[in-house]
């Protein structure tokens, strides 16, 4: 099984594919380029990328743009397609993901936090539940969700600036 380069479990064989998501993943966290456009590429590489799913997914709910709901429930149901391949963070990632599709963003949010209690340097979900703790207005989690995992990361971790940046901003919020 490959890690991320946060070494967190991902279920794809292909190396392609897990580069593909991170760099996805790199966009998401810059908001520079296109993280879907980049992780259909990883997809292609290898369809039963139940991250990638996810993660294709949870790009097009940060939207909150109601237009994209058949493509994220295209994209939440090729994951639970894929449920028997996937490890437990992928599964609860998906189930995150079906939370906000049925308008249960708070659920999502702890579904979220119960992904970080297990896997803290979980990159996708500190930043989609940095990001709904915005949404649904809720400072003091914006503010804590990340002061939680950051003991976890150090400079050497992929993304850790960023990481840095949310509790910032949650204070600023609170």
């Amino acid at each position: 099984m490959l890690k991320d380069t946060r070494n967190e479990p991902v279920s794809t064989a292909s190396q392609k594919a897990l580069d593909y998501y991170e760099t996805a993943l790199a966009q998401f966290q810059t908001y520079v380029g296109d993280p879907v456009e980049t992780i259909e590429q990883g997809l292609q590489e290898d369809p039963d990328f139940v991250l990638g799913h996810v993660f294709r997914a949870t790009m097009l709910m940060m939207t909150t743009e109601r237009q994209y709901i058949p493509e994220i429930k295209k994209s939440v149901a090729a994951a639970r397609a894929l449920s028997t391949k996937a490890n437990d963070r992928e599964r609860a990632l998906t189930h995150a993901c079906q939370q906000w599709l049925d308008g249960d963003w708070c659920s999502a949010s702890v579904t979220w936090d119960k992904v970080l209690a297990d896997y803290p340097r979980d990159a996708l979900a500190l930043q989609a539940g940095h990001l709904t703790d915005f949404l649904i207005g809720d400072a003091v989690n914006l503010r804590d969700r990340v002061t939680r995992i950051l003991p976890h990361w150090d400079e050497s971790t992929p993304g850790y600036s960023y990481a840095l940046g949310m509790p910032a901003f949650g204070l600023e919020e609170c």
